[in-house]
């Protein structure tokens, strides 16, 4: 019978890590390779992060991994990552460390842990490289690639799906804001309303408008952003008689290349003349003329925002689903 012990050794560190890469390598998983043991051990072992506690285990005989964390503002267990070596599958050796994982994390929590999910909340968050681009990349994976093969053994190992998100991309070297966003835009001027760069000194209203959305993440960084001396990084907005009514930013290029944006949204009252449509494709153009190569997002496949960053011209390049097992074990 397998046996399973914390992966603490520098031996399991290699093994577990020459396992993911080659994941990788193969075209298994999206997921960007370590290469690095130093890198790779210091995600799987020694997060430091307040609240999170962290369980990776590895096979007696190197032939698998398995990683997962609670997070003790939550009630559930988060699954990280499980792999078998390709020469040991169908075995039963995945289902066995997944199932050590579970109980290892229900114990760690103290009982807690009800629960286990693959979604995006899960503070372990995975580099991934779009399919079919010049390594662009995307920060974190919101679920389980629905096209790979581990969606298939979550479902045989009792995870059901719960939710779809979509992954978009948009390479923004050649873009071009579309021609209806155009006419979009012309409508807007004739209701008084036209997208700009936020000036604190010329608009008014963001503090108020940031309410009105009802998001604490986003009304932080906003505001924190326009109380820079400097006036912080680009921020969009659809300005009507000088009151800000929607925004979208704060704009900047990271280091890989890729356009970010903390977020975009139009007040209820601005809602039905396209002003989202027209925000969007107003930040991809800006991101593009600050040097952003391409740009990533994802969002619920019900969401309606899609259909904003459809009409900007974004491609759906991956399908993640979230799934869930309740614990059984005990």
């Amino acid at each position: 019978m397998m046996t399973f012990h914390d992966m603490v050794s520098r031996e399991d560190v290699q093994n577990a890590m020459e396992l993911f890469d080659g994941c990788a390598a193969a075209g298994e998983i999206l997921y960007k390779p370590f290469q690095d043991a130093g890198a790779f051990e210091a995600f799987f072992l020694h997060r430091r992060e307040a609240g999170l506690s962290v369980v990776s285990l590895a096979a007696e005989d190197g032939s698998a991994f398995a990683s997962g964390c609670y997070a003790a503002d939550a009630d559930k267990g988060y699954i990280t990552f499980v792999a078998v070596r390709p020469d040991r599958r169908r075995q039963g050796i995945g289902r066995a460390i997944l199932r050590e994982l579970e109980q290892r994390l229900a114990a760690v929590s103290g009982g807690m842990a009800k629960r286990f999910e693959i979604i995006f909340f899960n503070p372990m968050n995975f580099v991934w490289t779009v399919p079919g681009t010049d390594g662009h990349e995307h920060p974190n994976a919101p679920g389980v690639d629905v096209a790979g093969g581990g969606y298939l053994f979550l479902k045989n190992c009792g995870y059901r799906d719960y939710a779809y998100q979509n992954s978009y991309h948009i390479a923004l070297s050649e873009y071009q804001i579309p021609a209806d966003i155009q006419q979009r835009i012309s409508i807007l001027a004739e209701k008084g309303m036209e997208v700009v760069l936020y000036d604190r000194d010329r608009h008014t209203g963001l503090e108020e408008l940031m309410d009105s959305l009802d998001n604490e993440l986003w009304k932080r960084e906003i505001m924190e952003n326009a109380a820079q001396p400097d006036g912080g990084s680009p921020l969009l907005i659809v300005s009507q008689g000088g009151k800000a009514m929607g925004f979208t930013g704060p704009l900047s290029v990271q280091e890989n290349g890729r356009g970010y944006f903390s977020g975009v949204a139009v007040h209820n009252s601005c809602r039905g003349n396209g002003a989202g449509k027209v925000l969007f494709s107003m930040l991809c153009s800006t991101l593009k003329d600050m040097g952003a190569s391409y740009m990533t997002l994802f969002t619920g496949e019900t969401n309606q925002a899609r259909n904003i960053y459809e009409a900007a011209g974004f491609h759906i390049v991956r399908t993640w689903a979230d799934m869930r097992r309740e614990e059984k074990c005990k």
